[in-house]
């Protein structure tokens, strides 16, 4: 695979670490995607904030002039594609150290890739499209960062600079700040609620990556007792989707639309179709999410008694594609055997027993973080259990 490379720096902050570097204005325009939103139709109508060609037209006459220049970096979202799902491992952005203390990356973006979300910065870069100049601009990249976190992002940078209000900004990408009911949340912001709820609890206690701010500033005993073995928010974010969607987005969009030009509610999960491929997905539309939880923990719980508290540390069942390849063995016993309780408790126990029986999943050679081992893991899986 062909990349482009850009060094970069990586900068620790709060809410999260992010990486700055330059990227050429016609590469990044290859290599990047708004994130768009509706109108109370639900037509897919701008991005981000509609694009206002007369203010693009005097960005591009800004950009040809001798006064040209912007300071003030583009920021992006690493390794989400437009559809809101997470890229495959051996498509993803790569984050390569080159010099850990001085805090230098070779960041590595597969040639036409699409995995850069724009989080800010879309009339300046949008702008060069009606330009005859091109030029490095200076880009903030988020690594994995979730989409309902890119839009706190955003609300907070334009907000805070009152270029927009933070519902409208929160709306634009499709979470309404002021939506106090969970039938309203979009399947991204249902996922990290999720997430964050298994977080607190037994067996992914403390196991999910979720902000730099949550590892900073704690004492050497506490970070000494945090979990061997992690996953990023994304990972189970992704895990989860792949249960109940199979384009996030465009769940969104559809959520997102007015019953009416005047109305101040949303349609919610209602307009929303089953689809027999994702098996939570009819246990969303109804708003069901106690079901969904229940059957989400019992999964993890199973696979921690199973598998998790008897193998090593570095076993590839705890890596981020070992994660990726249970939930995707637990969308195959549910669409085999349905969503009830009697799957989750009975069922899926008794078939990861029949793994463990004969694979541990140790060998690190067979099963590396690659998604080639995730799925070669898959289908050993189905072929221990006889699915």
């Amino acid at each position: 695979m062909n990349y482009h490379i850009f060094k970069a720096i990586k900068v620790s902050q709060p809410f999260s670490d992010y990486y700055l570097c330059k990227i050429p204005s016609d590469i990044l325009r290859t290599i990047s995607y708004t994130l768009k939103a509706v109108n109370n139709d639900g037509e897919v109508q701008g991005v981000q904030r509609t694009l206002n060609s007369k203010r693009l037209q005097e960005i591009a006459q800004f950009i040809d002039s001798d006064s040209g220049a912007f300071p003030n970096p583009i920021i992006l979202g690493a390794n989400f594609k437009e559809s809101g799902r997470y890229a495959d491992e051996n498509e993803k952005i790569e984050f390569e150290v080159i010099d850990e203390e001085n805090c230098i990356y070779n960041i590595k973006v597969p040639y036409e890739s699409q995995l850069l979300s724009i989080i800010d910065g879309q009339h300046r870069l949008f702008a060069f499209d009606q330009a005859q100049t091109s030029m490095d601009l200076a880009c903030s990249i988020y690594e994995d960062l979730a989409t309902p976190f890119q839009a706190f992002l955003f609300s907070t940078i334009n907000y805070n600079q009152g270029k927009v209000d933070k519902s409208l900004a929160y709306q634009l990408f499709g979470y309404e700040i002021d939506s106090r009911e969970p039938i309203e949340w979009p399947p991204e912001t249902l996922a990290v609620y999720f997430v964050r709820q298994l977080n607190k609890e037994e067996p992914l206690l403390n196991r999910v990556k979720y902000r730099t701010a949550d590892e900073k500033n704690i004492t050497k005993t506490v970070r000494d007792a945090l979990p061997p073995w992690r996953f990023s928010t994304s990972s189970i974010v992704e895990a989860i989707l792949s249960l109940i969607s199979h384009n996030p987005k465009e769940d969104r969009y559809l959520m997102n639309t007015k019953k009416n030009a005047e109305a101040s509610n949303i349609v919610g999960r209602s307009v929303l179709n089953d689809d027999v491929r994702y098996p939570l997905r009819k246990l969303y539309i109804d708003g069901n999410d106690k079901a969904i939880s229940d059957v989400l923990r019992l999964a993890l719980n199973a696979t921690n008694d199973i598998f998790w508290t008897k193998v090593d540390d570095d076993n590839f069942l705890k890596k981020t594609v070992g994660i990726a390849c249970v939930f995707k063995y637990l969308k195959a016993v549910l669409i085999k055997d349905g969503v009830s309780l009697s799957t989750m408790k009975d069922k899926f126990p008794k078939y990861l027993e029949l793994i463990k029986a004969q694979e541990d999943f140790s060998d690190s050679d067979t099963y590396s973080s690659t998604t080639k081992a995730m799925n070669k893991a898959y289908e050993r899986m189905l072929e221990l259990s006889g699915i």
